[in-house]
Order: structure tokens, then sequence, then C-alpha cells
């Protein structure tokens, strides 16, 4: 309540619920605990899909368990944050009824995330992705721009510093795409689970009905 106080007078009342929210919503660690379950299965995909021989059978269902797993636990890790909150968190956290999604903003988010997906999927095709290095160093940057404004809490903004570093170092070590995307998501799943647990055992540590 006394960082209300020290806000200024002129600021933006949306702004600053939304930035309450957000931060009500990291505090747990639950968000960043099924982030490092995404990220590390997508690593261990990934690798499978290096080890194994191209145009193998296990290669060709290792793609397929990929665009059927991954959207599937993103989907799913939304529905179980709510469901360990609402079961075991509801005495410290609360019930929060949040602000139904902006349909027009979802629907042009998915239209931007499905054509870059297509434009990746032909320029794959036609060999004409960008050196890895380029696209590793500029998936660390994003990610790790996206991380530090999503969380706008001091971890995740060090961690949001941390990717676009390893981005970087992995992307000017010359391994090839799919291993260093591998190395990418495992070590920053890893950082990202364990991130998530110690906070929620700092959190669970709290007295109940303890504020922030």
């Amino acid at each position: 309540m006394q960082d209300s106080f020290l806000q200024p007078v002129t600021a933006n009342p949306d702004h600053v619920a939304n930035s309450l929210i957000q931060k009500a919503h990291n505090r747990d660690g639950l968000p960043e605990i099924a982030i490092g379950v995404i990220f590390l299965a997508v690593a261990g995909l990934l690798w499978a899909d290096v080890v194994l021989p191209p145009g193998s059978a296990g290669h060709k269902a290792g793609a397929l368990v990929f665009g059927l797993v991954v959207p599937t636990l993103i989907l799913v890790s939304q529905w179980a944050i709510k469901k360990v909150r609402r079961r075991y968190l509801i005495e410290r956290v609360g019930y929060v009824e949040f602000k139904p999604v902006n349909r027009k903003r979802s629907f042009l988010v998915i239209a931007i995330a499905f054509a870059v997906a297509i434009a990746a999927a032909f320029a794959a095709f036609k060999g004409a992705f960008p050196p890895a290095s380029w696209f590793l160093a500029g998936l660390g940057i994003f990610g790790g721009a996206l991380a530090a404004h999503a969380g706008r809490i001091p971890r995740f903004v060090i961690g949001g510093m941390v990717m676009a570093v390893l981005g970087i170092l992995i992307g000017f070590s010359r391994v090839s795409l799919g291993l260093g995307q591998a190395i990418f998501y495992g070590f920053m799943g890893l950082l990202s689970l364990v991130s998530g647990i110690v906070v929620l055992l700092l959190f669970l540590r709290k007295p109940t009905g303890m504020g922030e």
C-alpha cells in the first residue's frame, strides 16, 4: 500500500492498476514454474529433433508431438495456475476475477503469430533463413525485452538481461540452429523453474494475509 502513495498524481489509473495486477499475478512464482516447464519441454523436443536422423519415423513423430504438446502446455498451464491458486493458495492470494481479455487485441496477436510462423516455415523451406547466429541473438534480445516488459519486477528484468546475453553468446558460438535453440530454452527453462520454486517457497513462508 505504501507504494501506491508514491505514484504521481498524474499517473494513468489503468496503467497503475495493470502494474499492480501484474505484480500480484507473479508474486507466488507459479507463472515462472509454468514457463520453466514449457521451456524445458521445448528444449527436450528440440534436442530430439537434433539427435534423431532426418526423415526417420522418430524425427517425423517429434515434429508432430512438438506441434501438439507445446500449444497444449501453454493452454493447460493457465488453467493449472488458476486451479492451484483456488485449491491451495486462496487464503494467501485471495480471489481475483480478471478483466476479460480484449478480443480484438487477442485476434491481432494470434494473426501476427500465425503470419510469423508461416513466414518462418516458408523461409526455412526456401533456405532463406537468416544465419543461426543472428536468429539466436535476436531470439535472446527479443525474448529478454519481452520478459522484462511483461514482468515489470526486478527478477524479471534480471532474467530478461540473462536471456539477452545468453542468446548473443549462443548465437556467436557457431553451434547449429537446432542445438542452439535447445541449449537456450533448456537453460532459460531451468532458470525460470528454479526461480519460480524459490519464489513459491518464500511466498508460502509468509504469514497468511500478509501483503506485499
